[in-house]
C-alpha cells in the first residue's frame, strides 16, 4: 500500500493478515523515521509496521483490542497528552516521555554526536562561556519558546494560526537567538479576539512542566539546524534537518534508550504479555 493511503483498518488487517504466518509481537510506530529508529532496537522476533500517523496507531490498535488480537504494541509520541490529561483507552499503547522521538534523541547523548559531526568546537565553547550555559540547554530554552505558545494556544483553545510559527522567521541566524515578541505578534489571526495580549496572559499562567515535554521536537530540530550553521559550526546549506535527524537516530545507545520512561514502560507491556518486542 502505497505511504500516506493507510487508515486504522488496513492497518488491522495488515496485522491479522501477518498474524498467520508470524507468531511475534507487532510493533507500530507513528512513521518512516521511528521505522528507522526502532529497525535495530527491537527485538528479533518483533515485527515493525508503520502506522502512518499517530492517529492511526491509536485507532488501530483500539480496533486491534476489539478483535482480541494479541502481541501488538503502539508506541508513539507523547506531543501534548501527559500536559493535556489526555489518556487513550488501551494498555497497548505507550508513548515517549518527552513530547517526542526528537526531544527523547535530543536529550541524550546522541546530541553530542550531531555537535561532533556538525559543530566546532571553538564556536561551541565560544557560545557556552558567552551565554553560561552548555548547548543542550541553549537549545531547549530556544525551542521553549514556540513549544510554550503551542501548548497555551491548545489548553486555552486560543485562535491563532499555527501555519505561522514558521522557525527560520523567528531566529536569528547570526547570533541564535529568538525574537518571541514577534513571534507572539505573528501569530493570531486577522480579527481573532485572542490577539497579542490574550496570548501574553495565558502564556504567564501556564503551570510548571517537564520542559522536554513542553518543546517541540520538529521545532527544536530546525533551531539546532540554524545554531550549527554559524553560532555553534559551519553547517553548509546543503545540509538539512534529515541529516541531523539522522545522526540522532543513529548515536542514540540502547544502553541509554533502555534508561527512558518509555523503555520502562514497554518492558512493563512485556512483563504483562507473552511477546518480546526489545532486546532481551
Amino acid at each position: 500500500m502505497p505511504c500516506g493511503y493507510k487508515d486504522p483498518g488496513s492497518i488491522a488487517a495488515e496485522i491479522k493478515m501477518t498474524r498467520m504466518v508470524h507468531n511475534g509481537a507487532f510493533l507500530i510506530v507513528e512513521g518512516a523515521n521511528d521505522v528507522r529508529f526502532w529497525t535495530t532496537r527491537r527485538h528479533g522476533t518483533c515485527e515493525l509496521v508503520d502506522g502512518e500517523g499517530k492517529p492511526n496507531v491509536v485507532s488501530a490498535v483500539e480496533r486491534l483490542d476489539g478483535e482480541d488480537t494479541r502481541g501488538v504494541l503502539g508506541v508513539v509520541d507523547d506531543d501534548y497528552d501527559s500536559l493535556m490529561d489526555t489518556s487513550h483507552e488501551t494498555r497497548n499503547l505507550v508513548a515517549t516521555d518527552a513530547h517526542d522521538l526528537e526531544c527523547l534523541l535530543c536529550r541524550s547523548h546522541a546530541l553530542d554526536a550531531v555537535l561532533a559531526e556538525f559543530g566546532l568546537p571553538s564556536r561551541i565553547r565560544e557560545f557556552e562561556e558567552a551565554a553560561g550555559v552548555d548547548v543542550r540547554t541553549g537549545l531547549l530554552e530556544r525551542t521553549l519558546v514556540f513549544g510554550r505558545l503551542r501548548w497555551a494556544a491548545l489548553r486555552h483553545d486560543l485562535d491563532i494560526d499555527f501555519g505561522a510559527i514558521r522557525v527560520p522567521r523567528f531566529v536569528d541566524v547570526d547570533t541564535w537567538t529568538v525574537d518571541g515578541d514577534q513571534l507572539a505578534r505573528a501569530v493570531p489571526r486577522g480579527g481573532s479576539p485572542d490577539d497579542y495580549d490574550v496570548l501574553q496572559r495565558r502564556l504567564a499562567e501556564l503551570p510548571l512542566a517537564d520542559p522536554w515535554r513542553v518543546a517541540h521536537g520538529h521545532d527544536m530540530i530546525q533551531i539546532l539546524r540554524i545554531g550549527l550553521r554559524q553560532v555553534l559550526g559551519t553547517l553548509p546549506a546543503s545540509k538539512g534537518i534529515e541529516d541531523i535527524g539522522h545522526v540522532l537516530r543513529a548515536a542514540m545507545s540502547q544502553e541509554e534508550l533502555n534508561r527512558t520512561g518509555l523503555c520502562a514502560d514497554m518492558r512493563a507491556w512485556e512483563r504483562a504479555n507473552p511477546f518480546l518486542v526489545l532486546p532481551s
